[in-house]
């Protein structure tokens, strides 16, 4: 079939709309247009929780480096030995749990040798006892498994 969406899709469609999601993701864009949105010192409010789950005796990630660039916090992980691409995928979304936010949106994508989680951790002016909202971008650069 020209239209399948994965391997052994029959139909070429879905059976519905995304909609019933889209107010609160139209609600996060918004809040990212802010230029104040982007919270400050990353590496106090997210790497200790970072570090003490990669420091874990079976953590299944090493922590390789840690540091901002320019609005991105970008964290360098390394898969231990053994791991298979699945594997690390879960590894990654264990780890993104530890800093997770109520809106807490992961990006997923190869960059030549390096799998990169782009995520963007948001509190909305809904979820926040605060009049506004915030979050930070966060860039987890995963070497190949």
């Amino acid at each position: 079939m020209a239209n399948e969406r994965w391997d052994g899709d029959e139909t070429g469609s879905g059976v519905s709309d995304g909609r019933a999601f889209a107010p609160p993701i139209r609600t996060l864009l918004s809040e990212l247009e802010r230029p104040d949105w982007n919270t400050e010192q990353p590496e106090a409010h997210l790497l200790p929780h970072l570090e003490r789950w990669c420091a874990r005796e079976d953590a299944p990630l090493a922590l390789r480096s840690a540091g901002e660039e320019g609005t991105v916090f970008v964290v360098d992980l390394e898969p231990a030995a053994g791991r298979s691409r699945r594997d690390v995928h879960g590894d990654v979304f264990a780890l993104i749990s530890t800093i997770a936010e109520p809106t807490t949106v992961v990006v997923e994508r190869d960059e030549g040798a390096v799998r990169l989680y782009d995520v963007t951790l948001a509190l909305t002016p809904e979820q926040s006892p605060f009049p506004k909202g915030h979050g930070h971008l966060v860039r987890f650069r995963v070497a190949a498994a």
